[in-house]
C-alpha cells in the first residue's frame, strides 16, 4: 500500500514539474503576428464602411498596422484573448486607423 501511495506523489510530483516547465509562448505572439493582426481588424472594419476607396485602403491599412507598431517595444506581446485585443492594443489600433482614413 506504502508503494502505491509513494508511486502517485511521485507521478504527481512530476506532472507539477511538467506543467511549470511548459514555455509561456501560448500567452505571447510575436511582433510580426500582431502587426498582421492589426492589419487584419483594419481591412475587417474598412471594408464595411460604404464609399471607402478600396484601391487604396489596404495601402492605408498597411500604414495604420505600422503607425500601432511604433507604440509597442519588444518582440513578444500579450497575446489577445478570443481575437480581441488587449486594451493598449486595441486603443493604439483604433486612433492609428482613424488617422489613416480621416477625412482631409
Amino acid at each position: 500500500m506504502m508503494r502505491v501511495i509513494s508511486g502517485v506523489v511521485a507521478a504527481v510530483a512530476l506532472a507539477a514539474g511538467v506543467v511549470g516547465a511548459l514555455p509561456a509562448s501560448a500567452d505571447t505572439i510575436s511582433r510580426d503576428t500582431l502587426s498582421r493582426k492589426f492589419l487584419d481588424y483594419c481591412v475587417n472594419t474598412q471594408y464595411r464602411v460604404e464609399g471607402i476607396d478600396r484601391n487604396s485602403m489596404i495601402d492605408r491599412c498597411r500604414k495604420a498596422s505600422q503607425v500601432a507598431m511604433t507604440q509597442f517595444e519588444g518582440n513578444s506581446f500579450d497575446a489577445p484573448s478570443r481575437s480581441k485585443f488587449t486594451a493598449e492594443q486595441d486603443q493604439a489600433i483604433r486612433a492609428a486607423v482613424a488617422a489613416a482614413f480621416a477625412r482631409k
